[in-house]
């Protein structure tokens, strides 16, 4: 019907028709583009939000575990620093029996959360991180993400750190004195500290176990390395949970959800 109308003013030579029609032509592409990109806009900005909101949630998971991740550092550091004055005047073992025994038995352990990077993944796998407008948080994310990843590499050196803490400290409790932790206890943290002092083993046992750490001069040098082990620990905690915070507020004022 156009090409009919357009032929015809042509060959007519109605040039004022032909540029109408041109232009009725023109407006109308426009206008359909105009709509499309509306569309296509409105559709990235519900993508936005939905990544948004789904990387909330993830954060959500992940500020919990990176706290008390935070407190089992501090607590197995404290761990450490008893032993040491232990190793200078055992009569602190006897004073505190329950709590000496979990520092022997735990003071290297470690305790790295895996952080719930489904939602990040998703968004670099299929190039949506260009949906994210602002690029504070696309850098807030990377941050996040990669400082996680840059700390896994360290795993493998807590775990050797661990296992020989484990070696050497293998003969200072008796079966007893380890059953007496993870039976009633299993892991230490800051909240079960208090119900440590219910607990009163035998004081001789202790005095006896206080003595062996004392004459294993290894254990004593490598009380250091483990006490050292947990202020990495609690520093790379407390620096992925602050930069978790900080993205989580970022994401929650970006987000069309009230939290």
């Amino acid at each position: 019907m156009f090409i009919r109308r357009l032929a015809r003013s042509i060959r007519s030579q109605d040039w004022f028709a032909v540029l109408v029609e041109l232009l009725v032509v023109m407006v109308g592409l426009v206008v359909a583009f105009q709509v499309d990109r509306w569309w296509e806009a409105r559709g990235e900005r519900f993508g936005e939000e939905t990544y948004i909101d789904r990387l909330i949630v993830d954060l959500e998971e992940d500020v919990p575990d990176l706290k008390y991740a935070s407190e089992l550092a501090e607590v197995r550091r404290d761990f450490g620093e008893f032993l040491a004055g232990v190793a200078a005047d055992p009569t602190l073992a006897t004073e505190r029996p329950t709590y000496f025994l979990a520092a022997v038995s735990q003071a290297a352990f470690t305790y790295t959360p895996s952080l719930v990077s489904h939602t990040f993944e998703d968004l670099r796998s299929t190039g949506n991180l260009r949906l994210i407008q602002d690029p504070g948080i696309r850098r807030a994310l990377r941050n996040y993400y990669g400082v996680d990843q840059s700390q896994r590499q360290f795993i493998g050196l807590n775990l050797m750190i661990e296992l020989r803490y484990f070696e050497l400290s293998a003969d200072v409790l008796t079966f007893d004195q380890f059953r007496v932790v993870q039976d009633r206890w299993g892991v230490v943290n800051a909240s079960r500290l208090g119900s440590l002092a219910e607990v009163h083993p035998d004081e001789e046992g202790v005095r006896a176990a206080a003595e062996r750490l004392r004459s294993n001069a290894e254990l004593l040098a490598w009380l250091p390395k483990a006490r050292g082990l947990q202020i990495d620990q609690l520093y790379a905690h407390s620096a992925r949970l602050e930069a978790a915070q900080s993205l989580l507020s970022l994401l929650r004022a970006n987000s069309g959800v009230d939290r």
